[in-house]
């Protein structure tokens, strides 16, 4: 193969004429300079020896052709080559699995899902829906649990329901006296909620420290706060002790249905008004600075600028604030249970402590249910009527 190659290769002598002809044309007699004015020749014109041209066109020209190679061992090293590419291929498809390999395999994958959710299920159906059941049939009978079954309880309908009612006056004055009871201790809580917000937006000294100290309250269980504050309230107790320094000792907080009331009011009061506090501070911060400053550059004064720009912008707060508080202390127990049990009589008695006397005390359970069914639907109705006003914000669609 190599002797072929040399045989087709010009003579020596040739390659002299060839390189003798070449600087004959490469080297003219006078150089040009970059500015003369003369146009050069043109490849026609140039004349080429007569060697040269014999040389050049006669000479054999044989494209050069890339044989594939005849070494054995080649195609055994592409084999080789191309089943590491194999491997490697199967290798990183088993780090890296296609998403059609997590593909869900239709009905099979929903009925699975399904299964899975089966435990949740019953749980919820055992422990939420079944008294719940259970309850509502029981608000239709006159069962009680010291003369039958409820399965032998005859079926009264709405007769439990008429009674409380329409006759019942213990049960109207409880509604009334927690509805008063809310009024006064949202109001109140509100009001000290909101000027503490209003502090703690500016930065002063000990700010983390009392912001803590204040939230502490709402962090206390009930059952706790009750107790506290019936040892607070005692005859003997430290309220009385303090009240005594300027003149008004001997205080009877639980003898008096006025001073009882208050003392649930004053307990209330202090449990909850940091949820207020915290609900509020988070409003505040969160008011558009952009109206601030436009009222500021027209000469609003801070008053007018709280009470005219940023209190209108707090209004879904406060609602909201209001219809969580609203249905916590509709159930409120604890507190009045342990301060005062709904006395002195009944001066302090509230739903959530009457039902409890209906169902434990009296063992009226199917009556008791009656009562807890309607301070349901009331509950109900009170948070579908206040949160009317906000509802259409609150659920604004802003994608």
């Amino acid at each position: 193969m190599a002797t072929s190659i040399l045989d087709k290769l010009p003579a020596p002598e040739e390659n002299e004429a060839n390189a003798s002809s070449l600087e004959s044309i490469e080297s003219p007699e006078s150089p040009k300079s970059p500015k003369s004015s003369e146009t050069p020749e043109s490849p026609e014109s140039i004349e080429c020896p007569e060697s040269f041209e014999s040389n050049v066109l006669n000479a054999p020209i044989e494209p050069t052709i890339h044989k594939a190679p005849t070494n054995e061992a080649e195609p055994l090293n592409a084999s080789i080559g191309s089943d590491a590419s194999d491997a490697s291929s199967e290798a990183q498809n088993q780090a890296s699995p296609s998403v059609a390999s997590f593909k869900p395999n239709g009905k099979k994958a929903k009925n699975q899902g399904r299964i899975f959710t089966i435990p949740g299920q019953v749980v919820s159906l055992v422990v939420l829906v079944l008294p719940l059941v259970v309850a509502l049939y029981m608000s239709f009978t006159d069962w009680s649990p010291t003369r039958s079954s409820l399965r032998d309880a005859s079926f009264v309908g709405l007769e439990n329901y008429q009674e409380l009612l329409i006759f019942d006056n213990r049960f109207l004055q409880a509604v009334g006296r927690t509805a008063l009871l809310a009024v006064v201790c949202l109001s109140l809580e509100f009001v000290f909620g909101l000027a503490l917000a209003t502090l703690f937006l500016r930065t002063f000294r000990g700010q983390k420290f009392l912001f803590s100290a204040f939230l502490t309250p709402m962090m206390v269980l009930p059952v706790v706060v009750g107790y506290t504050f019936w040892m607070l309230f005692q005859s003997n107790g430290p309220i009385n002790q303090m009240l005594a320094l300027v003149g008004l000792g001997g205080v009877e907080w639980f003898r008096n249905s006025n001073l009882a009331f208050l003392a649930v009011i004053i307990t209330e009061v202090w449990h909850w008004t940091p949820l207020f506090f915290l609900i509020l501070l988070s409003g505040l911060n969160s008011v558009p600075e952009n109206p601030i400053r436009a009222a500021v550059i027209l000469g609003a004064t801070p008053r007018q600028v709280f009470w005219k720009v940023v209190f209108p912008m707090l209004r879904p707060v406060i609602i909201v604030a209001f219809v969580i508080r609203a249905m916590e202390i509709i159930k409120i127990f604890d507190e009045v249970f342990l301060l005062t049990r709904g006395g002195p009589g009944t001066a302090t008695e509230t739903i959530s402590l009457y039902i409890y006397k209906l169902a434990f005390n009296d063992f009226q359970l199917a009556y008791g249910a009656a009562a807890a069914f309607l301070v349901l639907a009331c509950s109900i109705l009170m948070v579908h009527l206040l949160m009317i006003p906000v509802r259409d914000q609150l659920l604004e669609n802003r994608s």
